[in-house]
């Protein structure tokens, strides 16, 4: 974590693409809705390929929250955890239709971790947040970081 240098300002989306260029993977960031799975669907994932790294994430949240669970995937990503092998095509994730259900849901539904993972990618991912806390512009509105401290997340 110490080796992470942060952007700035700060945003998940910028740490996406350090995170990229850094590796030479590209990092794709998919929004998408949850539909009609009685929420058995996480609000966000990492999909690794052969070719790149896909994290997908709730749309129908407030920023703030689509920013803490893009970072919570990339504490998989920076803790290596392993993923269940899925198969799927690269260009279905890139240059396909998102909006079909079976594409998204089918590879969401063939990922999962340990308690044990979850937790690290979520210390990460609090870890990443505080860090980028001693900024000003770290991508939180006022009343998005006010709401996520009353509720105990920072």
């Amino acid at each position: 974590m110490r080796d992470i240098k942060l952007p700035r300002p700060f945003s998940a989306k910028a740490l996406c693409d350090a995170l990229a260029a850094q590796s030479a993977r590209r990092i794709y960031l998919h929004p998408y809705r949850v539909v009609g799975v009685d929420g058995e669907i996480p609000c966000g994932a990492w999909i690794a390929t052969s070719q790149a790294d896909h994290i997908f994430f709730e749309q129908r949240t407030s920023k703030y929250h689509q920013e803490q669970i893009i970072l919570h995937e990339i504490g998989h990503m920076l803790c290596r955890h392993r993923l269940q092998d899925i198969d799927i095509d690269e260009q279905e994730l890139t240059g396909g239709d998102l909006t079909r259900p079976e594409v998204i849901h089918g590879a969401l539904m063939r990922t999962s971790y340990t308690n044990l993972q979850e937790k690290e990618a979520e210390l990460v991912a609090t870890m990443l947040l505080d860090r980028s806390r001693s900024w000003d512009g770290d991508g939180a509105e006022a009343r998005e970081r006010y709401l996520g401290e009353a509720l105990g997340f920072l």
